[in-house]
């Protein structure tokens, strides 16, 4: 193994240094042995990821000063320790990693730097799940499926019973960092409701009967007469699911900012439409309301709706004529911001705010459009040279917005370790993981080259197959924006799927994390009093609705693609010396 993995450390090495747009991606994870073992990754849009290190952290505290020095390691061990081969960092968004991408920027200039955006949906729906309507709720599913999954013998029955019902799916168990599978554990039970109901009627499951245990009563009380239960079961799914298929379209390799943000727009359109029917909880549902309102624009960041402009099938879209929606001048005012970070000439910045009126217009080289932003881009028939845009928008559209990578890094990790083999040492942990990732990059280039998907696929949500935007989800808008959940499962092993995660939580572990995490959300709106007033995303006067119905397909030219490198298009480190303010002016940008 030692020469295979030696062989497999050349070759990242000099694909690290092929590539000028990769995204460094950090997280932490306890592996059986207790131990605390932080994993660094070098992510591409549209390529598998490369494994950069694993280190022990046993015994160390997790400051951000600890997790840069550790991210120093990793880049020097591959040889890039100059970091001009990377564009963003991209992590989960904890107070230490905050401060962590804060220093790693602060190192490396260039850098620009992103909550994890699957993390921030996560969030939305612990914050949703928080309401004590349907914390209670999700708690009793919980309990119910804790109880079939510890029973042997009940468990067995409801097996059996389900295949009867013609269900070939098991019961979801929940994962106690991922709050999304509380959904899927919800639908998992739903999906059994007339199994389970079956299975309390009968007499032996109701009492004792030759001293043989029956189902516990609460679990009998919550399946056959809790009158609230099945109903806030139901609304929870219809709320929280759209979320859900959010984040498996956007865990993929060729998701972006831009791909991020409209997926964020579509949510809010489709929550604002969901129907309040006959039993559903009014106060709860106002409750999601106003959390996906606050979440909205905390995810929804400068750059992100830049991004979303710098697609040629949203640029209108972006540029809402809504009352309170963005304006062009705020998008040039973004990229001159971040132009101005990269260290760029006033020369360059002023031909950036030339390329981006003509851009806005549609007009000479930047009419037409394709759902592959990334690829319109970079086959766009201009130089680089000539027209800073597109090294501009190449690389904001080369970010990647989630640290999805390393969460399978660790379940793959989590998959090496057993009864029989725990006690790896860190190095020799880290040597299969490379192998790993080495191998999946070969099958990808494989299936790449033969036309085989290379999309993630889950039978309990909907993910599309088809690099870029999602332009059948416009036409999906334009017809109608009623939804209806998939909610049955097509996939006879969706049990074993990576979104449900390797481990289980029962129901008292659920309530203590509910308890921990509202204590954080009490200290954290002690931290935020006086911010101000959120606007309403719901009303329609942040985002143009009918310009989303707009979005559609549009015209791939014929051209070259460059590499870009960020850095060499600064000025070598030297601070620019001209004024956003005064170079808009100039330029005669005033809306």
């Amino acid at each position: 193994m030692d020469s295979e993995i030696a062989h497999v450390q050349i070759e990242d090495i000099a694909r690290l240094k092929e590539h000028k747009k990769l995204t460094y991606l950090l997280d932490g994870w306890e592996d059986k042995l207790r131990r605390s073992l932080y994993g660094s990754l070098a992510a591409e849009v549209n390529q598998p990821p490369i494994v950069l290190n694993l280190e022990d952290m046993t015994g160390h505290r997790g400051s951000a000063d600890k997790l840069l020095e550790v991210s120093v390691k990793a880049l020097e061990r591959m040889e890039i320790e100059d970091g001009h081969n990377i564009i963003t960092a991209t992590t989960d968004n904890p107070t230490v990693m905050k401060a962590f991408r804060r220093k790693f920027q602060e190192k490396f200039y260039w850098v620009l730097t992103f909550p994890c955006f699957l993390h921030g949906l996560n969030t939305i729906i612990r914050e949703i799940c928080a309401h004590p309507f349907m914390k209670r709720h999700v708690t009793k599913a919980t309990r119910v499926v804790t109880f079939f999954n510890g029973s042997h013998y009940w468990g067995g029955q409801l097996k059996e019973q389900a295949k009867k019902d013609g269900i070939n799916r098991g019961l979801k168990k929940n994962c106690e960092s991922r709050w999304y599978a509380l959904v899927l554990q919800s639908m998992s039970v739903c999906d059994h409701r007339q199994s389970l109901s079956h299975l309390c009627l009968r007499e032996d499951a109701q009492k004792k009967i030759g001293g043989l245990s029956p189902v516990a009563p609460d679990i009998v009380t919550i399946v056959l007469h809790d009158a609230e239960f099945w109903p806030a079961i139901e609304q929870g799914i219809k709320v929280m699911k759209p979320i859900v298929d959010l984040i498996g379209d956007e865990e993929s390799h060729n998701s972006s900012l831009a791909s991020c943000m409209l997926g964020l727009i579509w949510l809010a359109k489709t929550i604002s439409q969901l129907p309040i029917e006959d039993g559903d909880n009014v106060d709860f549902w106002q409750h999601t309301k106003a959390v996906f309102n606050r979440r909205f624009f905390t995810m929804n960041t400068k750059t992100h709706s830049l991004a979303l402009f710098l697609h040629p099938m949203c640029r209108k879209l972006a540029i809402s004529q809504a009352i309170n929606g963005h304006s062009f001048k705020f998008m040039v005012e973004v990229a001159l911001d971040i132009a101005k970070q990269w260290r760029w000439s006033e020369q360059l910045a002023k031909m950036l705010v030339a390329d981006l009126k003509d851009y806005h217009k549609s007009s000479g080289v930047f009419s037409g459009g394709q759902a592959d932003a990334l690829d319109w881009w970079e086959t766009l028939p201009v130089g680089a040279e000539c027209c800073p845009l597109k090294a501009f928008t190449v690389i904001i559209h080369s970010i990647v917005p989630h640290a999805a990578d390393i969460e399978r890094y660790f379940l793959g990790l989590g998959g090496v370790q057993s009864v029989k083999r725990c006690n790896l040492s860190v190095q020799t942990f880290e040597s299969p993981s490379k192998l790993q990732a080495s191998y999946a990059n070969f099958l990808h280039k494989v299936d790449h080259e033969a036309g085989k998907p290379t999309h993630r696929k889950h039978a309990h949500m909907h993910t599309q197959p088809e690099h870029g935007l999602d332009t059948g989800l416009a036409d999906e808008l334009q017809r109608s924006f009623a939804w209806v959940p998939p909610l049955a499962g097509a996939s006879r092993n969706s049990d074993n799927e990576f979104l449900t995660g390797p481990e289980s939580i029962t129901d008292e572990e659920l309530l203590e994390e509910f308890d921990r995490f509202e204590n954080e959300m009490l200290e954290s709106q002690g931290l935020q009093e006086g911010t101000g007033q959120v606007p309403d995303i719901f009303k329609g006067d942040i985002i143009d609705w009918n310009e989303l119905e707009k979005v559609d397909k549009g015209i791939t030219p014929t051209g070259f693609v460059e590499e870009i490198d960020v850095v060499a298009c600064g000025s070598q480190g030297m601070e620019p010396g001209w004024n956003i303010n005064a170079l808009l002016m100039s330029e005669g940008v005033a809306q």
